[in-house]
């Protein structure tokens, strides 16, 4: 198995088309020649993962997280990114990213939220570049109650929620910094948003616009990414794996909130 055959695995669930104009998607660090001992899936490029791919014999990192984002002129390695990208480069690791493609993926990470939230009747909404998930829930609750729904069903510390709508039967689904869609949530039938970051004008919108925004974190709402994106590559390289002479695993990163309420 070579990179290349998981970037096409990658590309069925995530196709580049789906990406937002700009985003730095693809085989970011590496080589698509490269021979595969293994693959960690991860959220980020950090130093811990890069840490459990050595351990783990993995040398294709697939993550959500692009570890360069924009243009740089330099890479000093006495920096956060230059010494993270060095350590990726002494080490042999190719690094593959599938960011606002999964995010929008008819089986992505919106859609996952939605399903682990209990969501009924999940549909795709499209806003601009961006394709969001809403759906129903069970019964109708009020903006306390799908605050706790959501702690609960995407396991967190804790939540926010803004807003105070006493009936809630429509929700919609945006992962990561998605609180900007919450007025054309709104105007396709959503009484509330789930999003992972909620930027302060936002909040204000709630009242005017009837609806409750529930602050889950980036994190809290994009850990999903390591599960759909395992699972994924496990059934569709199941040939690969088959014909290898060597064991090459397919392993989850996984990592918990890292933070503490005083």
């Amino acid at each position: 198995m070579r990179v290349k055959d998981v970037m096409r695995a990658c590309e069925k669930l995530a196709p580049k088309k789906l990406a937002v104009e700009g985003d730095n998607i693809g085989l970011i660090i590496g080589d698509a020649r490269e021979k595969v001992s293994g693959i960690l899936v991860a959220l980020d490029a950090t130093h811990e993962a890069i840490d459990f791919a050595v351990k783990e014999n993995c040398s294709l990192l697939v993550v959500h997280h692009p570890p360069i984002f924009s243009h740089i002129k330099k890479i000093d390695y006495a920096g956060a990114q230059g010494g993270l990208i060095k350590r990726i480069v002494e080490n042999g690791i190719s690094v593959f990213a599938m960011h606002t493609n999964l995010d929008s993926a008819p089986k992505g990470l919106n859609h996952e939220v939605a399903k682990i939230l209990g969501l009924k009747k999940i549909r795709p909404v499209k806003h601009d570049d961006i394709t969001y998930s809403m759906g129903e829930l069970n019964k109708k609750t009020n903006a306390r109650g799908l605050a706790v729904l959501v702690k609960k069903n995407l396991k967190l510390k804790s939540v926010r929620f803004y807003g105070n709508r006493k009936e809630i039967r429509q929700v919609a689904v945006c992962t990561g910094s998605g609180s900007d869609f919450l007025a054309h949530a709104a105007s396709r039938g959503a009484q509330a948003l789930v999003t992972g970051e909620v930027r302060h004008h936002n909040t204000l919108e709630c009242g005017p616009l009837g609806t409750v925004l529930v602050e889950a974190g980036h994190l809290g709402t994009e850990r999903p990414v390591i599960q759909i994106v395992t699972r994924h590559l496990v059934m569709h390289l199941k040939k690969f794996l088959a014909k290898s002479a060597k064991s090459i695993r397919i392993i989850g990163f996984n990592i918990e909130e890292d933070y503490e309420s005083v």
